[in-house]
């Protein structure tokens, strides 16, 4: 059976902050994001798909949802040097763009099927050059999306389950400036790039489950497992700059500290001719230099880290006041303490990334008005926790944030409208 349906909407949101607590999204479609995510308990599209398979079985007719939302993240970090204020830092990596993809087909006798391409997780952190951690991540970006193929079944009428994958794909990318001491003496900086990705060869599942109370008041609860990604790329190390001056102060030194190793005593390395005292010091600036140079070519190869995507929990329920006015709420809780160290095994060492971030909570209330036939209009507002301690020894992420969306939804229907099958076929409905 194949339902002739089309739809088109057209919409846009705004909103604060791009990303969630830690580096979750939830932008599964420009309406789920219009609504805050509070379409637990009841599906308006496809993005059913990530918000709760089980609703699914709201949908009566085969829904296609193809878009993008775009996100600016912008903020400002207060750094604070030994216990004290030190200075206040931007931050601002640029625009973002979230693509999405939503199917929603209902199936005889009761099942849904539903497949969905959405970003899951994303990062996007940049900092200026005078950023006190450049040494730890000057820029990070974490780029994936999730297929999430799912099935699910009426049980009994307005009780409903559904199941589904979660295949992900993990790209992860740091930028860092550290820099090279030696004998306390700041010798330069290397360029240092990070990057690596998981094949796409890890998943998870997620679970949901919904129920009618009435015919115009659901409840939703969905569980999202925690997904173990394997990371694998490589590093790359390159002489930024060296600090001139530095440079020939430790060669000075190091010249000195030679010429007492051979036994001259002090006053006769006093009486050496200034010009041969700096042919020495020459060769030895050349040293050293060649030793940083040396070092960085030694850090870059095969990189590999193993990172757990957190598990999350969310319920919520969704309520048509009126037959025009539908207002939904959502809860979630994730699992950021298990991010607690971000650790790369590279070549010539390894680098980690202390974060000790805590677990977090996600509050969205949503509403939508039918203000026209065929036209909607959603609003809603998000509270996200910060899953950073008070302080931590590197940023990777952003604070805490509100996000607020709005969006104007048109829907237009074409040909005939078939009802959810109960068997082999359906009776069409009426033709508009």
């Amino acid at each position: 059976m194949k339902s002739k349906v089309l739809s088109l909407a057209l919409a846009c949101s705004v909103s604060s902050l791009a990303f969630g607590s830690g580096f979750g999204l939830y932008q599964p479609s420009t309406v789920s994001h219009a609504m805050g995510g509070a379409l637990v308990g009841k599906a308006m599209d496809a993005s059913a798909n990530f918000n709760n398979p089980a609703t699914l079985t709201d949908l009566t007719n085969i829904q296609v949802t193809v878009g993008f939302v775009t996100e600016h993240p912008r903020g400002r970090v207060d750094a604070h040097k030994w216990g004290t204020p030190y200075s206040e830092y931007p931050m601002d990596p640029g625009m973002f763009m979230l693509p999405h993809f939503q199917l929603a087909v209902p199936l005889p006798h009761g099942f849904s099927f539903g497949f969905g391409m959405e970003p899951d997780y994303g990062l996007g952190t940049a900092y200026d050059e005078g950023w006190l951690l450049n040494f730890s991540a000057k820029e990070t970006t974490i780029q994936s999306f999730v297929l999430t193929p799912n099935i699910a079944y009426e049980i009994l009428d307005g009780w409903s389950v559904g199941v589904g994958l979660r295949w992900t794909y993990f790209e992860f990318e740091q930028f860092s400036t550290p820099q090279v001491a030696s004998s306390g003496y700041e010798l330069g900086r290397f360029s240092n790039r990070l990057r690596g990705d998981n094949k796409m060869k890890d998943f998870g599942f997620q679970i949901g489950t919904k129920y009618d109370i009435t015919d115009t008041f659901s409840v939703g609860l969905v569980y999202k497992s925690p997904i173990e990604v394997h990371v694998k790329g490589k590093t790359s190390n390159d002489v930024l700059y060296m600090n001139d001056g530095n440079v020939r102060t430790l060669a000075q030194g190091a010249t000195y500290q030679e010429m007492l190793k051979k036994g001259l005593p002090p006053e006769q390395i006093a009486a050496i001719p200034p010009s041969m005292f700096e042919q020495y010091v020459s060769k030895a600036d050349a040293t050293i230099r060649q030793t940083v140079s040396s070092t960085a070519r030694s850090r870059t190869g095969a990189a590999a880290a193993d990172i757990t995507l957190p598990q999350s929990i969310t319920g919520g329920f969704n309520w048509d006041v009126f037959p025009t006015w539908h207002v939904g709420a959502a809860v979630s809780w994730t699992q950021w303490s298990k991010f607690d160290v971000l650790h790369f095994d590279l070549q010539g060492g390894n680098k980690d990334t202390r974060l000790d971030w805590r677990d977090t909570w996600r509050a969205s209330f949503g509403s939508c008005w039918d203000f026209a036939e065929d036209w909607k209009w959603m609003v809603s507002y998000t509270y996200d926790m910060d899953c950073t301690q008070a302080t931590q020894q590197s940023v990777m992420t952003r604070v805490s944030s509100w996000t607020a969306a709005t969006c104007t939804w048109l829907t237009r229907s074409a040909g005939s409208t078939t009802s959810r099958p109960t068997g082999d076929s359906a009776t069409p409905a009426a033709s508009p």
